[in-house]
């Protein structure tokens, strides 16, 4: 009897992230109703402190936790007038759509929320939009509105994709503007699309979880639409062994809310009662125990002859040296044959010990002679001394797990790290091979947040075990607490070392509009927008992208405070080192006009080289703002009237590079030339202090 584990079974992220805020918070602490919807867990949450309570009324501890469903906000204020210390365990996705409800509300929207009116979440978001919301479970509900010029729709986060649509669809003949959006959290159809197609494999389903959680209820009816036979459970010890008779695989999946450990609790006692199930077969088939069948006439003829006296003795001598095989006792043998559905191993028995395919492996496979080869020396386990027809029953599969288990309890009494291969994704986290099946909850996998856990599945993971009960098949291991260990390690490595005015490399991790914060290796520092360039940086992203490896100054570092301030422009070159000589007084170039200013504009003449047009230098009249005359982003002539390259500043002119460009279109006689221009220099008393005398 093969036990198969839907995908996606188990904790969501929410849930997940709910619990562990319970777990790690001071107590005593209340709960404002129950975290989730499991008894099992309330009730050990409650047994280390933790109170579910109805209402604030009946908090009598400092702290209260607020359940994943969230809660109106007038609760949270509340709380914060009888002065109690807020956790707010509220899922992130619930969060995501009371914010967006409380923003559209404010903007006007209607709001409609697609979902159950009843539910906990739903009337949460009602009250986020301020009585602004009109709660719709489908799209004839919403069909029926008036006409309305302004909505906004949002979803209960586990509601369908589909009935979101279809609500879409209804309200816009009857709406100005319908803006969508898509708060569902796409776990919940994940986890049903996989526990559909696991029912339709098996021949018997068994569903986990709460009997008053409408997730786990809606799991159980979509797995007995398929045709199989499917039992709710809340634990294992509900269940009932004649749920299996003849049945050759079992499928598991488990609501939103139930803990790892109740599916494992589940999975093991299915395991464990494989052999009991098998001895009860009468029509095995694919690598399970044969049974006895009937021999051809001569062949009862011959079994039914006496032994001579002489062959009684050999065989007594024979049997005396044979090992005794004990139930549960693990072995050493020999593979001798490798069939398509079982595997014969020597043992030193009377006769070759059977392994069936299903006790094989516990990782899955398309043929034995990937998992054993003729000639290869292995453990198992015997299952029985002897089957119906003499053979000894035995496992590999349960042989490996055991000495696994001893493995793991000395990893997890030295702290000593493990590697494990990736098996599965479950909502909660990863299921991962480390000779037995090991849990990573997805909290645990990186030091930072997972959004796609799914690109871990068959890759190796360093672990550490935190978690381990032999009893319960339950094993919960982390890859962060190394990752974490290692982090600290090298970040006060980095701190150590850190000085003003070293050069180091680091790795952009994080894009503002003041700036970047670049990893120096453990260590993060802040580059300002005003160091990235000698030019000036709109915003960080114009120059940098996230993931990049950089080189930067070390400015600053206030160990204290754990800031570190960077610099990169120092990296480049100044281009006002050779301003002068790029620029020489009376040259025309062109530039572009960055700000304004009462006394003129700045005009960028290349990048880190900004000059000032006076307003008095920008045209042969009086003017009086500077956007009369040009624009943001313009680029305009101007002529170099003079160079401060140590204090870095240039004064330009519009006007005297407008009359220059004049005077070479429409070139006049010497004369003229020295009449107007008052000299060969080109540049009078009147173009420089004009404003002051007046002189337009």
């Amino acid at each position: 009897m093969d036990v198969i584990v839907a995908d996606y079974a188990g904790f969501c992220s929410g849930v997940a992230r709910a619990v562990k805020m319970a777990e790690r918070a001071p107590k005593p602490l209340a709960s404002l109703g129950p975290l989730i919807h499991n008894r099992q867990v309330v009730e050990d949450l409650a047994a280390k402190g933790v109170r579910p309570v109805v209402s604030l009324d009946e908090v009598t501890e400092r702290t209260v936790l607020l359940r994943s469903h969230g809660v109106p906000p007038q609760v949270v204020e509340e709380a914060g007038e009888r002065g109690l210390e807020i956790i707010d365990a509220t899922c992130p996705f619930v969060r995501r759509a009371q914010q967006l409800a409380a923003e559209l509300a404010a903007a006007g929207f209607e709001v409609i929320i697609v979902g159950e009116p009843e539910h906990a979440e739903v009337r949460g978001l009602v009250e986020w939009a301020k009585g602004k919301a009109v709660v719709v479970p489908s799209a004839a509900e919403a069909a029926g509105l008036p006409w309305h010029p302004r909505r906004a729709v949002l979803a209960q986060t586990t509601q369908s994709r589909a009935t979101l649509e279809e609500v879409v669809t209804a309200l816009r003949p009857i709406s100005g503007e319908v803006v969508v959006h898509n708060t569902i959290c796409d776990a919940t159809r994940r986890r049903q699309e996989a526990a559909v197609e696991v029912a339709r494999q098996v021949d018997v389903m068994i569903v986990v979880g709460g009997k008053d959680s409408a997730n786990t209820r809606r799991l159980a009816e979509l797995c007995r639409q398929t045709g199989t036979p499917t039992y709710h459970v809340e634990q294992a010890g509900e269940i009932d062994l004649r749920w299996f008779n003849n049945a050759r695989r079992v499928g598991v999946t488990a609501g939103a809310s139930t803990p790892a450990w109740i599916i494992e609790e589940v999975v093991h006692m299915l395991e464990k009662e494989q052999v009991q199930v098998m001895e009860e077969e009468k029509a095995p088939e694919g690598g399970e125990v044969l049974e006895l069948q009937e021999e051809a006439n001569g062949q009862e003829a011959l079994a039914s002859e006496e032994p001579t006296a002489e062959e009684e003795m050999n065989t007594d001598q024979v049997e005396k040296s044979l090992p005794r095989l004990r139930r549960g006792s693990i072995v050493t043998g020999t593979v001798v044959q490798v069939r398509d559905n079982e595997v014969l191993v020597d043992v030193g028995a009377k006769a070759e010990g059977v392994i069936p395919l299903n006790e094989l492996s516990y990782r899955p496979f398309t043929d034995p002679s990937e998992v054993v080869s003729v000639g290869q020396e292995i453990q198992v386990m015997v299952l029985r001394p002897e089957n119906e027809e003499g053979n000894p029953l035995l496992s590999k599969k349960r042989a490996d797990r055991r000495a696994a288990w001893d493995r793991l309890e000395t990893a997890f009494a030295s702290g000593e790290e493990i590697e494990g291969e990736v098996t599965g994704v479950v909502k909660g986290g990863l299921l991962v091979d480390v000779g037995a099946r090991g849990f990573v909850p997805a909290s645990l996998v990186e030091r930072g947040y997972v959004e796609d856990l799914n690109a871990y599945l068959g890759k190796k993971l360093r672990l550490r075990v935190i978690e381990l009960d032999r009893a319960k098949n339950k094993l919960v291991l982390s890859q962060r607490a190394i990752l974490e260990e290692e982090y600290e390690k090298q970040r006060q490595a980095t701190w150590d070392s850190l000085e003003p005015g070293q050069i180091r490399k680091g790795i952009v991790r994080r894009l503002t509009n003041f700036g970047a914060f670049v990893d120096l290796g453990g260590v993060d520092g802040l580059l300002h927008v005003s160091e990235l360039s000698w030019g000036r940086v709109e915003h960080p992203q114009d120059v940098l992208t996230e993931g990049q490896e950089i080189e930067v100054k070390v400015l600053g570092v206030n160990r204290e405070e754990g800031k570190v301030s960077l610099g990169r422009k120092q990296l480049l070159p100044n281009p006002w080192d050779t301003a002068e000589e790029h620029y020489p007084v009376g040259s025309i170039v062109e530039g572009k006009v960055l700000r304004f200013a009462p006394f003129g504009v700045f005009v960028e003449v290349e990048p880190g080289i900004e000059g000032l047009v006076h307003i008095s230098q920008l045209a042969d009249y009086h003017v009086e703002k500077p956007e009369e005359v040009v624009r943001i982003g313009q680029t305009i002539p101007v002529k170099v009237l003079k160079v401060d390259q140590e204090a870095q500043r240039m004064s330009l002119s519009l006007r005297q590079a407008l009359r220059e460009k004049r005077r070479q279109e429409n070139p006049k006689p010497a004369g003229k030339r020295q009449e107007e221009g008052g000299g060969e220099t080109g540049v009078k008393l009147g173009d420089l202090f004009g404003d002051l005398f007046g002189t337009q």
